[in-house]
């Protein structure tokens, strides 16, 4: 009975701490203006809030396809499900690491730390509150490792196979669990580490033709540097924002604990050290390694060093939990108090809830610029995530205005894809790199006129010397002839009116208009009005009866050329021909 009220008392205790994290983590998901991370945490919000009407997302190698899978149902009740069900996955990692320092006979008062410290590094809250990938990939890890202290060996193979499809550093711990397997002689279980990439393999088949997808398509190559480098010692020092002081004084503590185990001659379970410290180590020097040389399109993000920092401080608390006056009162109500004071520090913490960045203010005027504006059939592109998620449009649904783009030709794309009246939106963060339209390629380009302009009065702190802001674009081609091309316009039943004064460049000189039009059924009228009506004239376009006509476009800006649809009906008008001269 004693036994039973003690398990009690330390579930409360555990529970308390997790039910306080839960709500500090709705708190701040409810306070924050927009998602935590506005780039690509809106990004796999998308593609998995997408993914039930386009299924082929379910492989997205980028997104990540079993979180993709598991997550995609949270994310058909908007952004804050995304953040919901990392909230769930968080509360599993430190229940399932609970239940593994319990059957290694660490305390409860060392216990209850796990998801207090994990909380206090920013990047491993910034990754739940941003929808990220990072919390169910620590999620595999620590299911992992529990089944591994199990000798469950069958199903921790399972788990590992799964983890490539999580992270793209889910390789590393698939090539421990190698290592593992062949030392403890399960060769048996070997084969299993290679069930998800068969099932995933089969499902490539059906949707790419490619057993190999997982390879032949992957998003990160070793050469790709766009992003510049940085120095060997970056994660080091970095060590605050994914580990946090909390997390660095547990393993400075862990250090002497694990030669005291060593020098007692102590029972030590290599395996579950060298999964653990393996993981986190391995991603730490692979991604040092990247950022310092590089390479693998490395930015030096520090989120990705959280990755195993949850199995990492339960192997510390296990080391320090094996040195005798770790069991002395003094310790006990320490480890109290160092609980409380993380509490205080969460409470009282200047990082949460998100605040809006100078940039993040101009992006999303410009999103409401763009809601505000009739845009006709003109399309928007663009590469800043939080633009369309504030414009209300999921760039990887169908039938959208806003397209996701990057401009590897820009004098090409604008001849191929884009049609003259499409905008442009470009950033200051995406826009030079991502987007490949740096300043100097767009500024002046002859067929690219700014529109508008968001720029706030902070600079970007790189060498381009910019200001941070948005520049809205249109694509006004100049002397464009459309004599090759027949350019269809869709007129929807709502569309009463539809300029064609996006298909020509202005100019501060009267110019000719040779314009070849038609329509495929009646009902439709080409308009010509100069000055509210001073210079008038109205044809009735019939049913594929092409017009030829010419007109006047004058310099003064107050020509308008349309199409009247008084009927109110659908249908095509073929632009065959515009010329200006």
């Amino acid at each position: 009975m004693q036994l039973h009220n003690k398990q009690f008392r330390e579930t409360i205790i555990l529970g308390v701490s997790l039910l306080f994290c839960s709500v500090w983590i709705i708190y701040m998901m409810l306070k924050s203006p927009v998602p935590n991370d506005v780039g690509d945490g809106i990004m796999h919000y998308f593609i998995s809030n997408a993914s039930w009407e386009n299924p082929e997302l379910f492989l997205h190698h980028w997104g990540k396809p079993l979180f993709i899978l598991l997550s995609s149902p949270f994310a058909q009740f908007g952004f804050f499900g995304m953040v919901v069900f990392n909230l769930l996955v968080f509360c599993l990692t430190a229940i399932i690491g609970f239940k593994l320092l319990r059957k290694k006979g660490v305390p409860v008062y060392f216990q209850v730390l796990l998801p207090l410290i994990l909380l206090k590094a920013h990047d491993i809250a910034n990754t739940i509150l941003g929808g990220m990938t990072e919390p169910l990939f620590n999620l595999s890890l620590m299911s992992a490792l529990f089944l591994l202290n199990e000798k469950k060996y069958f199903w921790f193979a399972i788990v590992v196979s799964t983890m490539p499809f999580l992270r793209s550093e889910g390789q590393l711990p698939l090539l421990l669990a190698l290592m593992i397997l062949v030392f403890a002689k399960q060769f048996k279980h070997i084969p299993l580490l290679a069930s998800a990439f068969l099932i995933y393999g089969i499902a490539g088949v059906f949707v790419y033709g490619d057993f190999f997808w997982y390879f032949t398509q992957s998003p990160y190559q070793m050469s790709n540097n766009i992003y510049g480098s940085g120095t060997w010692h970056h994660y080091l020092l970095s060590y605050k924002n994914y580990l946090g002081n909390p997390g660095l004084y547990l393993f400075i503590l862990a250090i002497p604990s694990f030669f005291y185990m060593l020098n007692k001659k102590l029972k030590i379970d290599w395996n579950l050290w060298l999964f653990s410290f393996g993981v986190f180590l391995g991603i730490l020097a692979a991604h040092s390694y990247f950022w310092a040389t590089g390479q693998n399109g490395s930015l030096g993000l520090t989120r990705i060093a959280t990755q195993g920092v949850p199995i990492f401080l339960v192997m510390n608390l296990i080391a320090i939990n094996n040195v005798p006056l770790s069991k002395h009162v003094i310790i006990k109500w320490l480890s109290c108090f160092f609980a409380l004071g993380v509490t205080f520090a969460l409470v009282t913490t200047k990082y949460y809830p998100k605040k809006l960045e100078a940039l993040d203010v101009e992006i999303i005027k410009a999103a409401h610029y763009l809601n505000n504006q009739n845009l006709g059939e003109k399309k928007v592109y663009y590469h800043a995530p939080l633009l369309s998620f504030e414009y209300g449009e999921n760039p990887f649904k169908n039938d959208n205005r806003l397209i996701f783009y990057t401009f590897s030709d820009l004098d090409n794309d604008l001849r191929t894809t884009l049609k003259p009246g499409d905008l442009i939106v470009r950033d200051s963060h995406f826009g030079p790199q991502e987007m490949l339209l740096p300043m100097g390629k767009i500024k002046n380009h002859p067929d690219l006129q700014i529109v508008k302009e968001f720029l706030s009065s902070e600079q970007i702190s790189d060498p381009l010397n910019e200001g941070e802001g948005v520049i809205i674009l249109e694509y006004r081609p100049k002397n464009k002839n459309y004599s090759d091309e027949d350019t269809t316009l869709t007129i929807n039943a709502n569309q009463e009116y539809t300029g064609l004064n996006s298909f020509f460049p202005e100019s501060e000189k009267d110019k000719r208009l040779d314009l070849e039009i038609s329509a495929e059924n009646d009902g439709f009228a080409l308009v010509y009005d100069h000055d509210n009506g001073a210079s008038y004239s109205l044809t009735d376009l019939k049913t594929n009866k092409p017009f030829k006509g010419s007109f006047v476009v004058h310099g003064d800006g107050k020509t308008k050329i349309y199409i009247w649809n008084p009927r109110k009906q659908e249908g095509n008008i073929h632009i065959e021909k515009i010329n200006v001269e």
